[in-house]
């Protein structure tokens, strides 16, 4: 026999209920950081209480705000030393399957080499993968510009461990490893790094009630089967 049509379409809609969301996105677009931060998210379900910030050893750190990949701003700044990081928190209440996308570059004498880091607590982080470097924004590659998006800058997506679900409060960080410049020599005083287009998504986690109705829905489209 036939599946009911009714079946298939709750199935249907239930599942797309269940697609990835965005969480946080920070385009810096209206959150302009020319400044450490605290700076808040423009777009996702947990906008309101999403926060990006910098943090650097060095008192002489200056942050601003230059082109961003396709857009008019990101979030930049100079004296790096390792061990300092850019920081974005959100929350994943509700939600499982945690990632992260963002775009990167550097100065040619800005930082190569970052460690993508992650805490429920924002004092414990635990390293994601292996350290990931970032290409210089200098010929011969293309660089940013506020009208043209540059994919080979995107990292993208990125899973977090499971340990990043459901948690009222998560962070990511991407913090400095090494002295290596974008140039393969030593990062300098005035050299720069950007971010821009962070998303931090997630998989709503379905609702007992909602299992029970996909259950429900299921047999009911095995039993027409028979």
């Amino acid at each position: 026999m036939k599946i009911s049509v009714l079946a298939v379409s709750l199935v249907a809609g239930l599942a797309a209920a269940a697609n990835a969301d965005d969480l946080a996105r920070w385009t810096f677009e209206t959150s302009v950081p020319v400044t450490a931060g605290l700076h808040t998210a423009e777009a996702g379900f947990y906008a309101g209480i999403s926060q990006a910030s910098g943090s650097h050893v060095s008192s002489a750190t200056a942050y601003s705000n230059p082109s961003g990949n396709g857009s008019v701003e990101s979030f930049s700044s100079n004296n790096w030393g390792v061990g300092d990081y850019y920081q974005f928190s959100t929350s994943s209440a509700g939600y499982s399957g945690i990632s992260i996308t963002w775009d990167q570059t550097s100065s040619n004498t800005g930082p190569r080499d970052f460690m993508l880091q992650c805490s429920t607590d924002g004092i414990t982080f635990a390293n994601i993968g292996a350290q990931y470097s970032v290409l210089a924004n200098a010929a011969p590659n293309p660089v940013w510009s506020a009208g043209t998006y540059q994919a080979i800058y995107t990292f993208a997506p990125v899973a977090g461990p499971a340990s990043l679900d459901n948690q009222a409060t998560i962070y990511f960080r991407m913090m400095m490893n090494s002295t290596v410049s974008a140039n393969g020599g030593t990062v300098a005083s005035a050299g720069t790094n950007r971010v821009d287009n962070i998303v931090i998504g997630g998989t709503r986690i379905p609702t007992p009630g909602t299992m029970g109705l996909l259950g429900l829905a299921g047999l009911g489209a095995l039993r027409r089967r028979r």
